[in-house]
């Protein structure tokens, strides 16, 4: 009777060990993969509906016996969700807790910023004319000699007449109209060109661009404004059109691009803007509406300008904000997601889960940080 109930128990154990190396082989060989096509609608009368899935988006995770565990924490990028903003006049989608302030100003004049008020840097800018620019700082220092308080002699001259030298006097510009802006005026200083990304439907560049806030620190965007000559003897004046820029915190637009992007596209101005601005401009209404264009067209030639763009510069750069920080980048193989890790990161054992991204990789966006628990 012992005898037999040592047999038993000895079977038993080894019955268990077969289990158990045999769920082994089936997950690391990732045999359970194929278990889909027991629904494949060719071999079953079973209909799966799918879906195409973009780069770097969730997909199911696969069942993993081994692995120290994780804590992930999300960026703010890939955890924004939308809200719409509309004063009956403009309305659009801004990350939740942002806010929108408008400038005390006529239609023709629209000026109005959605920011994180935690941290402006993470900001939308839009006006839709600025007036009285010189060409030349040589036409200025007359007016400055003889007409001191005009605005010819307060405002900056932009030479030469691009999207650049605009706003390499920017904040100059808008620090003159300040008391009728509820917001701070955005203070760009080293505003330098890293990317032209093509050119709006009003003729101004659209760049990509870094620059350094009012405590130094290095900020990045999206900048696109128009400059447009007119002459009014004895001077030649410079009006600027569809001032529109979007910026985050330098290392991060790669991340924000597709966010902040969607709001601009979604910049919408009612009939009652419409009507406003066609009385005071006493243009066809025609000039007004083709605002509504504006943002929609030229966030489709930020995104057409971006895919294309020279990719070398994310790479070296992400790479340099990484070793500044501390930080390797892993891609979860079951996810395709992306995380900066603390360097060492990939030194522990995952099983295949978390490996080392290639350096084309460094153009993703990142789904947040994560860590050895």
């Amino acid at each position: 009777m012992k005898k037999k109930i040592i047999i038993s128990v000895i079977c038993a154990i080894f019955g268990l060990i077969f289990l158990a190396l045999l769920a082994f082989f089936l997950i690391e060989s990732e045999i359970i993969d194929d278990l889909a096509d027991l629904f494949d609608n060719k071999k079953s009368k079973t209909t799966i509906q799918t879906t195409k899935q973009r780069q770097n988006t969730s997909k199911p995770a696969k069942l993993r016996l081994f692995g120290p565990k994780t804590k992930i924490t999300k960026n703010n990028a890939s955890s924004a969700s939308l809200q719409t903003y509309n004063n009956g006049l403009v309305s659009m989608k801004i990350p939740k807790g942002w806010v929108v302030g408008v400038g005390n100003s006529d239609y023709i004049h629209y000026t109005f910023m959605a920011y994180d008020p935690k941290n402006p840097d993470y900001k939308i800018f839009f006006n839709m004319k600025t007036e009285g620019y010189l060409k030349t700082q040589q036409m200025r220092n007359f007016y400055k000699s003889h007409y001191p308080n005009a605005p010819f002699a307060i405002l900056p001259a932009i030479n030469p007449q691009t999207t650049t030298a605009f706003y390499k006097v920017f904040t100059q510009a808008y620090a003159y109209n300040q008391q009728l802006l509820p917001f701070k005026v955005p203070v760009i200083k080293n505003y330098t060109p890293v990317q032209t990304l093509g050119r709006n439907i009003t003729g101004g560049a659209i760049e990509r661009a870094v620059y350094q806030n009012e405590q130094g620190k290095k900020s990045e965007g999206i900048f696109t404004a128009t400059i447009k000559e007119v002459p009014m003897p004895p001077v030649v004046i410079l009006i600027v059109y569809n001032t529109v820029f979007y910026t985050v915190p330098e290392g991060e637009l790669v991340d924000w691009l597709p966010v902040l992007n969607g709001c601009v596209s979604s910049i919408r101005f009612s009939d009652k803007f419409i009507n406003g601005y066609y009385q005071q401009q006493g243009q066809v209404v025609k000039n007004a509406q083709a605002i509504q264009a504006i943002c929609n067209q030229t966030s489709d030639i930020i995104t057409s300008g971006w895919n294309q763009r020279q990719k070398t510069y994310d790479i070296l750069s992400q790479k340099r904000s990484d070793a500044t920080m501390g930080y390797e980048r892993v891609q979860d193989t079951d996810t395709g997601e992306i995380y900066k890790a603390t360097v060492g990161f990939t030194d522990h054992d995952w099983h295949g889960k978390y490996v080392p991204i290639t350096d084309d990789m460094y153009n993703l966006p990142t789904a947040g940080y994560i860590e050895k628990e």
